[in-house]
C-alpha cells in the first residue's frame, strides 16, 4: 500500500465511521436566489406563488462565496402538530437573517431580525449559540431572508422541538467545557514550562494552541456569545484574525519543535508566509464598514485560502524533510496536524451537506481534534524535554569528569613545580649557603688564619650571597610575578623578555597590542597570562634549540590572543598529535582552566602556537 493510500484511508476512515449518505427528508423547504439583491418582499412573495422557488431535497444549501441574497420558504403544514418546532441553523456566522410570516392573503409580518451584524441578545433564543427561530404550524408560510454577501455561505438546517434543542445544547455545553478545559490546562502547563525553563518553544506552543482554541470558539459562535456579544466589528473578522494568528504562531512553534534552521530550504518560505499573514492581519483590523472593507472582496478571501493552503503544504514538506533525517519531533507534529485535519474534514463535509453526522460529532469534531493535536504535541514536548534533561545530565557528568581531570592535572603540575623549587632550594641555595657558612666559620678563627686570607674569604662569601640573592629573586618571580605589581603588566612582560635576551642564547621579539588599561582585569587572569608566556619562553629555551622567536599578545574585545613562534626544531609527528606530552602540560592546564583554545602547527622548521582566551574584563561580566 502506498503512503498516499494510507493517508487517504486515515482521512476517510472517520467519515465511514460517523457519517452516512445524505437521506432525502420531506420537502418542506424551497429556495430562491436573488442574484442582484434587488427584490423586495412583495416580489419574492409573487415568485413563490408562481412556483419560481426551487425545492430543497436536503436540509441545507451551500452556495459558497456569493454576492446574492437568498430567500428560504418554509411550509409548516407538513410538520406533525403535536409539538412546537424550532428552525435551527447550525452556522452561527450569517450576517443578517430576517424571519417573516406571510398569511394566505400575502400579508407579511417581520417577526425576527437577527445575525452576527446585530447584538447577540436580539435573537429569540439567546441561550443557544446557533440560530434558533420558532416555527409554528399556521396558515400561510414563512420566509427567511439570508444575507451574507461577499462571503462564503453554508446553511445546514434542522427542525426540532425546543426540548430536543435544549437537551443537545446542555449536553453540548458540558462536552465543550470538558474539551476546552483540557486544552486550557495544557496551555497553562506549557506556560509553566516556559517560565521554568525560559525556552521559547513552550511559549509558542501555548500561543499556537490558544490561537487554535480561539479560532474554534469563533467558528462555533462561542466568542460572539460570551466574549463580544454586542460588537458589530469583530464577529465577522474573528475567524480570519484567529486563523492568521494561528498561521504565525504555528510556523514559529513548528520550526522550534522540529528544529528547522536556516540550513533548510523551507526555512525562509515559512518566514515569508508569516510576514504575509501579519500583513493580511493588519489589513483585516483596519476599522470601517465591513461590507465595503478590503476583506469583503472575493479576491481577499481567495488570498486567505491560498495563505492557509500554503501553510498546510509547507508544514507537510517541513515535517517530511525532518522525518527523512530521523527527527522524531517531526513525526509527532505531522500526526498532530493530521488529527486536526481529519476533524476539520468531517465538519466541512457536514457543513456542505455531503454527510449526516451525529449532532455532537458535528459540533465538537474540531474541538476534539484540537484536544488530540494538543495532546500529541504535549507528549512530543515531554519526550523532547526528557531527552534534553538526559543530554544535560550527561553533559554535566562529562563536564564534571573533565573538571576532575583538569584539577588533577593542575595539582600534579603544582606538585611538580614545588618539587623543582624544593630541589633548587636544596641543591643550589642550600649548597651556596653551606659554603658561606664555611667561610664565616673560618673567619672566626682569625687568630690562626693570616689577614690576607680573611679578606679572600670575605670576598668569596660576599659573592656567594649575591648569587643566593639572584637565585632567590629568580625563583620568587617564578612563584609569583611581583614585577606586575611594581612595573605594571606590560612592563613586567618586557622585563621577562629582556631577561631571556640577556642570555644571548635566544633573541625574542615582543609585540603587545592593547592592555593600555589593565585595572579591569583580575590579578589572577593577568598572572595566568604572564605564566603562559613565561612557560612558552622556557620551552623555547630548553627544548626548541631556537635562536630567534616572537611573542605576540593582542587584546580584542571578546578574546585575548597569544601567539608564539620560533625557528627551532619543531614538534615531531607524535608530539604534534599529543602536544600535551611535549613539556607543555602546564600550559594546556592553564588554557583549559581559562576556558581557552590552543592550536599548534609545525610548518617545516620551528613551531607556531596560537592561544585564544575569552576576555575576562570585569565590566563584561
Amino acid at each position: 500500500m502506498t503512503i498516499k493510500s494510507i493517508l487517504l484511508s486515515l482521512l476517510l476512515f472517520p467519515v465511514f465511521l460517523f457519517g452516512k449518505t445524505q437521506e432525502q427528508p420531506k420537502i418542506i423547504f424551497s429556495l430562491f436566489e436573488d442574484s442582484n439583491a434587488t427584490l423586495n418582499l412583495s416580489d419574492v412573495h409573487q415568485l413563490y406563488l408562481n412556483n419560481k422557488f426551487e425545492k430543497l431535497f436536503q436540509p441545507s444549501f451551500n452556495p459558497g462565496y456569493t454576492e446574492a441574497i437568498f430567500w428560504l420558504a418554509v411550509d409548516p403544514k407538513v410538520l406533525p402538530g403535536q409539538k412546537e418546532w424550532l428552525l435551527a441553523i447550525d452556522n452561527p456566522h450569517i450576517n443578517i437573517l430576517e424571519w417573516y410570516h406571510l398569511d394566505d392573503k400575502g400579508k407579511a409580518q417581520l417577526i425576527y431580525q437577527l445575525g452576527d451584524f446585530l447584538p447577540f441578545k436580539q435573537r429569540p433564543f439567546p441561550e443557544f449559540t446557533n440560530f434558533a427561530i420558532p416555527l409554528k404550524i399556521t396558515r400561510g408560510y414563512y420566509l427567511l431572508k439570508v444575507d451574507k454577501r461577499k462571503e462564503s455561505l453554508q446553511v445546514p438546517i434542522r427542525i426540532l422541538s425546543y426540548n430536543e434543542l435544549s437537551t443537545t445544547y446542555i449536553n453540548g455545553n458540558l462536552i465543550n467545557g470538558i474539551l476546552s478545559g483540557a486544552v486550557i490546562m495544557m496551555i497553562f502547563f506549557s506556560l509553566a514550562l516556559w517560565i521554568g525553563t525560559a525556552k521559547k518553544l513552550y511559549l509558542f506552543y501555548g500561543l499556537y494552541i490558544t490561537a487554535l482554541l480561539l479560532w474554534i470558539w469563533s467558528n462555533k459562535g462561542l466568542g460572539f456569545e460570551y466574549i463580544w456579544p454586542n460588537s458589530s466589528f469583530f464577529p465577522s473578522r474573528a475567524r480570519p484574525i484567529m486563523l492568521l494568528l494561528n498561521i504565525v504562531f504555528s510556523i514559529q512553534f513548528m520550526q522550534l519543535f522540529i528544529g528547522q534552521t536556516k540550513k533548510s530550504y523551507l526555512f525562509y518560505p515559512n518566514k515569508v508566509l508569516q510576514v504575509l499573514a501579519l500583513i493580511f492581519l493588519a489589513l483585516i483590523l483596519i476599522p470601517g464598514d465591513y461590507q465595503k472593507s478590503f476583506i469583503s472582496f472575493r479576491y481577499a478571501q481567495n488570498l486567505l485560502t491560498i495563505v492557509a493552503s500554503l501553510q498546510v503544504l509547507l508544514i507537510l514538506l517541513s515535517c517530511l524533510e525532518k522525518i527523512y533525517h530521523n527527527i522524531k519531533e517531526a513525526a509527532f507534529y505531522l500526526a498532530a496536524v493530521l488529527a486536526l485535519a481529519v476533524a476539520g474534514l468531517l465538519e466541512q463535509l457536514y457543513m456542505y451537506g455531503t454527510i449526516i453526522l451525529d449532532y455532537y460529532v458535528a459540533q465538537f469534531a474540531l474541538l476534539g481534534g484540537l484536544v488530540a493535536e494538543a495532546s500529541i504535541l504535549l507528549y512530543g514536548l515531554a519526550q523532547k524535554f526528557n531527552r534534553y534533561r538526559k543530554e544535560r545530565e550527561a553533559l554535566l557528568l562529562e563536564k564534571s569528569d573533565q573538571q576532575k581531570i583538569l584539577t588533577d592535572t593542575i595539582v600534579n603540575v603544582q606538585e611538580k613545580e614545588r618539587k623543582i623549587f624544593a630541589d633548587r632550594l636544596h641543591d643550589e641555595i642550600g649548597s651556596m649557603l653551606s659554603v658561606v657558612a664555611l667561610h664565616l666559620n673560618t673567619l672566626k678563627k682569625n687568630q690562626i688564619t693570616p689577614a690576607f686570607d680573611n679578606q679572600s674569604k670575605l670576598e668569596q662569601a660576599d659573592e656567594m650571597l649575591l648569587q643566593v640573592a639572584d637565585t632567590v629573586r629568580s625563583m620568587s618571580h617564578q612563584i609569583s610575578p611581583v614585577t606586575i605589581e611594581k612595573l605594571g603588566f606590560v612592563k613586567a612582560l618586557e622585563s621577562l623578555i629582556l631577561s631571556v635576551n640577556n642570555t644571548e642564547k635566544l633573541y625574542i621579539e615582543f609585540v603587545c597590542l592593547g592592555f593600555e588599561e589593565t585595572s579591569s582585569y583580575t590579578n589572577n587572569f593577568l598572572n595566568s597570562i604572564y605564566r603562559i608566556i613565561q612557560e612558552l619562553l622556557q620551552n623555547m629555551i630548553k627544548h626548541s634549540e631556537a635562536t630567534n622567536g616572537i611573542i605576540q599578545l593582542i587584546e580584542h574585545e571578546e578574546l585575548i590572543v597569544i601567539m608564539a613562534e620560533d625557528n627551532g626544531l619543531g614538534l615531531t609527528k607524535e608530539r604534534l598529535v599529543n602536544p600535551s606530552g611535549s613539556k607543555m602540560n602546564s600550559i594546556f592546564s592553564k588554557v583549559d582552566y581559562l576556558q581557552g583554545k590552543i592550536n599548534i602547527e609545525t610548518p617545516g622548521e620551528g613551531t607556531l602556537i596560537n592561544i585564544e582566551l575569552p576576555n575576562q574584563k570585569l565590566e563584561d561580566k
